[in-house]
């Protein structure tokens, strides 16, 4: 019977999501992740294909860890606010897992309208509507605004150019939304 395999698939996820973490997605590479593992690259070219095959499957963790993190923070109620909020924090105490999610191109590109059509994003915009009654068109320009507004500011708070404290983050957060829906907010 042949010997277990010490460095198993799950094993070298599990330390590339703790390198990204710890380090950031710049310092996740073959050579590396197999310093770390106490291995030669081999275990880890035998379980995928390749450097990109594996950073894909440690995005899905890194989103599964971003989607409980935002849920935390979440109230359907207030859906746009709490999600922008929540984004922001998530730059502020998840920085590496921001970078790679948000700043670094291991998610894509997309548009905009690609971004509003997200399934994970149409909640969002429909409780929206409903929270301030106004048409799902309306949502969406009010959604799109905020959404970049949040990322301008997460990506301040990201680079180190700026601090913010949650009750300042709050504040940006509120007076923002009230003059977008002062204002129209189109597509």
């Amino acid at each position: 019977m042949p010997p277990k395999k010490r460095i198993t698939k799950e094993l070298i996820l599990q330390k590339a999501f703790e390198i990204i973490h710890e380090e950031g997605i710049e310092s996740l590479n073959a050579r590396y992740l197999a310093k770390q593992l106490n291995c030669s690259t081999m275990p880890i070219f035998q379980s995928f294909q390749d450097m990109n095959e594996l950073k894909a499957e440690v995005k899905l963790r890194i989103d599964e860890y971003y989607t409980e993190f935002i849920n935390q923070y979440i109230d359907k109620a207030d859906y746009l606010f709490t999600i922008s909020f929540a984004y922001i924090n998530f730059a502020r105490k998840e920085r590496n897992f921001f970078g790679a999610l948000f700043v670094n191109p291991l998610l894509g590109s997309r548009t905009v309208r690609e971004v509003i059509d997200s399934p994970w994003n149409r909640e969002t915009i429909e409780c929206t509507a409903e929270q301030f009654k106004i048409s799902i068109q309306e949502s969406e320009g009010l959604y799109r605004d905020v959404r970049f507004y949040a990322h301008g500011i997460a990506t301040q708070l990201y680079g180190g150019n700026m601090r913010l404290s949650e009750e300042e983050i709050q504040t940006l957060l509120r007076n923002v939304m009230e003059k977008f829906l002062k204002g129209e907010s189109r597509i």
